[in-house]
């Protein structure tokens, strides 16, 4: 026999969630419901049935029915934003007075400015700007360069974002990450490439994803060029890949950039972490070899490179 209990009406209107204060007449029958755990309580006066595993649409509902000012930063933020793979579940919110934390849901006092907000009309989280530099002290420089190949948010807004905010635990990681993003790496082992080509001091100009238009129309684009000698530097690993389809179309890629006398160097992301110093060598040495092939062209070989920094 199916014991239907009057609480139940009252989590279907609601779409999954019962606000106490909503229904004062079925107190005595919450209370039981609770405690035989058939409800589970999400925040203070806001249950959930027992058997729904709440997501981060539900326990954003809960946050807002408890706050409706309060404002989502962190991951939830990511994902609510420019990063839905980020799939967050657990919600961090910044409010004006502190609460006690509840089923995935966690509270900090903070005031956030109403400009570095993004309002959803259901919900406000903080921007991609604020959202990126929120999360360097747990994610590093990671979610810089997720948010810069994403194209969510330039180095220019992160940089007038920090300027704008005052001083706070982690400003020196995000000084340095900053720093370390002037050729906007689009991951972890490309900012460790650019950094250790900016070591190297070489004569020439270089560009950062630089876009190469290829014979069929398609573009690709170079993790770190050096136009003036039609050089390429790339680092990926097969997990970049992810399948055999995109890993040999990088090959033909590769091919077609060849019939415009172009040269990519391929380095493996394991590598470069493990052995920079040899890569850096790698790199001087190719770059050495290019130079030299050039000169003997004679009066074909590309114009002498002034030095400039790199740029997008």
């Amino acid at each position: 026999m199916v014991v239907s209990y009057v609480w139940e009406a009252a989590l279907a209107a609601g779409q999954g969630l019962i606000v106490r204060r909503e229904h004062p007449s079925i107190a005595s029958s919450l209370d039981r419901a609770l405690r035989r755990g058939d409800l589970v309580s999400m925040l203070p006066g806001i249950y959930r049935a027992r058997d729904r595993e709440p997501d981060l649409a539900l326990r954003l509902r809960a946050a807002f029915t408890a706050d409706p000012d309060a404002v989502v930063i962190g991951e939830a933020a990511a994902t609510l934003g420019w990063w839905p793979e980020r799939n967050a579940t657990t919600v961090d919110l910044a409010t004006t007075a502190l609460r006690a934390a509840g089923d995935g849901i966690r509270w900090c006092k903070r005031q956030v400015p109403l400009d570095l907000t993004v309002d959803s009309g259901t919900v406000r989280f903080t921007d991609a700007a604020l959202t990126v530099l929120d999360l360097i002290p747990t994610l590093g420089g990671q979610v810089i360069d997720e948010a810069l190949r994403r194209r969510a948010v330039t180095l220019a807004q992160l940089e007038a974002t920090f300027a704008e905010l005052p001083p706070r635990r982690g400003d020196v990681l995000r000084r340095t990450l900053l720093d370390d993003s002037r050729d906007e790496p689009w991951s972890e082992a490309e900012r460790e490439l650019q950094r250790g080509h900016r070591e190297l001091d070489l004569p020439h100009a270089y560009r950062t994803n630089f876009p190469v238009t290829l014979p069929d129309g398609s573009v690709r684009f170079v993790d770190l060029a050096l136009p003036d000698l039609l050089l390429g530097f790339e680092v990926d690993g097969w997990e970049w890949h992810g399948d055999h389809e995109s890993f040999v179309r990088d090959r033909a890629s590769d091919a077609q950039l060849a019939t415009q006398s172009w040269h990519r160097v391929r380095f493996d992301a394991g590598l470069v972490f493990d052995d920079l110093e040899g890569v850096k060598a790698t790199m001087r040495a190719v770059v050495a070899a290019r130079e030299a092939l050039f000169r003997g062209l004679g009066p074909f070989a590309p114009r002498q490179p002034r030095r400039r920094r790199g740029r997008k």
